[in-house]
């Protein structure tokens, strides 16, 4: 057999096309990362005249931004795709992560009557969105017409969503909410839930009404014991989906939700065989067709 010959190669750092980054400061001098995608058909996205066009923010943009972005750019080939749209990534500085852990876990938290140490901070962090982020984007696309934005986040992510539904409807067309965290503190959530139904009267009147899609997976809350998953482990694992019922919760909520004179239309959809982790790339997914091309 001959020698095999080495072959020289110069690799390069891969780098992603129709995309840019920057960071954003909150009233608290906290660093934030902003990613922004669009279309890959757009040339001079910032200057040319887009619209009406949606934009979908997401929150753990870390972890969510890149999978968002070929998702999109895959629906091209669909005889569905209606253009694309704007996806603005929401997260922090972080190297070699995809999660900042002490700090989204106090930004995507509702403050609740029983206040939990280092929780809490969804409100300022929908100011912040709200105040900054959504002016910024803007900002760097002077000549684009918007169509409506929708609001995704999972896990915790997903009860952010929710409370920004709940507490301002207005503020987004579309809450995309992916496997809700909502037996947090503990299902909090469901109280906001139920204030929003006793003021559904005044949301009617003050205008627009928004739109919410839930999703989960089946085995969130009764996933199998995995092949190399020791009975001690499967068990405890067990307990903790049993305790936190996922989908239970989901699956009530947006039942309790369904009726909702305030609410245009309420979207769910389980996604079976997938856990906690693996469920989130089939609801940015679905979120975006959702929301860039079968508005609700």
């Amino acid at each position: 057999m001959g020698e095999i010959a080495e072959i020289a190669v110069e690799a390069t750092a891969i780098t992603l096309p129709n995309s840019e980054q920057f960071y954003l400061n909150n009233d608290q001098g906290q660093k934030y990362l902003i990613q922004i995608s669009w279309p890959l058909n757009w040339k001079n996205a910032q200057t040319s005249n887009r619209g009406p066009i949606p934009i979908m923010y997401i929150v753990d943009g870390n972890a969510s931004f890149l999978t968002a972005t070929e998702s999109a750019w895959r629906r091209k080939l669909s005889s569905q795709y209606a253009g694309g749209g704007l996806i603005v990534g929401i997260g922090y500085p972080l190297n070699g992560k995809i999660y900042d852990f002490q700090r989204r876990n106090y930004d995507l938290t509702p403050p609740t009557k029983n206040p939990m140490p280092n929780c809490g901070g969804a409100d300022k962090f929908l100011d912040f969105i709200n105040s900054s982020v959504r002016p910024a984007v803007k900002a760097r696309f002077p000549q684009l017409t918007v169509s409506r934005e929708g609001l995704y986040g999972h896990s915790y992510g997903g009860v952010f969503v929710l409370h920004a539904l709940l507490t301002r409807p207005t503020m987004f067309h579309s809450y995309l909410v992916s496997s809700p965290s909502i037996w947090w503190n503990p299902a909090c959530i469901i109280e906001e839930a139920k204030e929003f139904l006793k003021k559904e009267d005044d949301i009617v009147q003050n205008g627009s009404l928004p739109s919410m899609a839930m999703f989960w997976g089946s085995f969130e809350q009764t996933s199998p014991r995995w092949d190399n998953e020791s009975l001690k482990d499967y068990e405890k694992r067990a307990q903790i989906e049993f305790d936190q019922k996922m989908v239970d919760h989901a699956f009530g909520l947006s039942e309790m939700l369904r009726g909702s004179k305030a609410l245009r239309a309420v979207k769910t959809e389980e996604y079976h065989g997938e856990d906690h982790l693996s469920v989130m790339p089939c609801s940015v997914s679905r979120s975006l067709i959702i929301l860039f091309e079968d508005w609700l």
